[in-house]
């Protein structure tokens, strides 16, 4: 989740963002970025990555904060994080014609959450996705020495999928324990509606499917994500540990949706 990972394929995202903006119109159309955990956007990694994409894709485009970005980045529950972006999304009468999306790590299930349960926004055209959690994680992120450090610290000792924590520790709301799926499924507040695994909306699948591309990066040496394959939607078995499950075995939903439309795994 660090920002000197972004740059290693910036060139690669800007091709591809490149390439499908001209699908779509002779003029680029904008696009937003939502950061990792941690992060925030008046960070100067974030600021340059979202300058030069800006510049050699030559579409306008926006970092999207969410509270005061690092702080709450760790500690908003991601629902309110989504309805935040929404509403932010809405207002940008900039957007209104549509808008890529390219999320950092955490910031592609705000992205996503977007996608799908943003009512009345406008429309999402691609998704491009780095190093993005998206059939979850297996542990809660390394988090460092800093101040909110030491609220995770407090908050892992509780019940991964109590209330309590559900509602302090953003990362709660996307660890999927492969052995403890009946908790996750019932507690988590998140993924399980995100990924649609337990009552299938049509309507989340279908604005995820209404996309025109989908790139997923993941990050060869992640160190951060468990598994690092989840960045393709990949993920254990339910009840075991192993084997790691490509994207068409984990949920009938993802199975679906990412079978019906161009799908770039890099």
């Amino acid at each position: 989740m660090a920002s000197f990972k972004y740059f290693l394929t910036i060139f690669t995202v800007i091709s591809i963002v490149e390439l499908s903006f001209i699908s779509r119109t002779a003029h680029s159309i904008p696009f937003v970025v939502f950061h990792g955990i941690s992060d925030n956007c008046r960070h100067k990694g974030i600021t340059q990555f979202t300058t030069l994409l800006s510049s050699w894709s030559g579409s306008k485009g926006y970092c999207i904060e969410i509270g005061n970005g690092a702080w709450d980045s760790w500690t908003m529950p991601f629902l309110k994080q989504t309805a935040i972006a929404c509403e932010k999304i809405k207002n940008m009468s900039e957007l209104s014609e549509g808008y890529n999306i390219v999320g950092l790590s955490q910031g592609n299930l705000v992205g996503r959450g977007v996608i799908e349960f943003c009512d009345g926004g406008p429309p999402v055209r691609n998704l491009i996705s780095l190093g993005g959690p998206h059939a979850g994680i297996a542990s809660v992120p390394l988090c460092g020495s800093a101040t909110v450090c030491i609220l995770v610290d407090v908050l892992i000792q509780f019940a991964i999928y109590s209330d309590f924590v559900q509602e302090h520790l953003a990362p709660a709301s996307y660890i999927k324990i492969p052995t403890d799926i009946d908790a996750y499924r019932e507690k988590c507040k998140f993924l399980p509606k995100l990924n649609n695994e337990i009552y299938k909306n049509s309507t989340y699948k279908n604005r995820f499917a209404s996309l025109d591309n989908l790139v997923l990066i993941k990050f060869e040496h992640d160190e951060v994500l468990v598994p690092k394959e989840t960045s393709w939607f990949w993920y254990y078995p339910d009840g075991s540990w192993e084997p790691l499950l490509p994207a068409q075995q984990v949920s009938a939903f993802l199975s679906f949706v990412i079978i019906i439309y161009r799908l770039r795994r890099i």
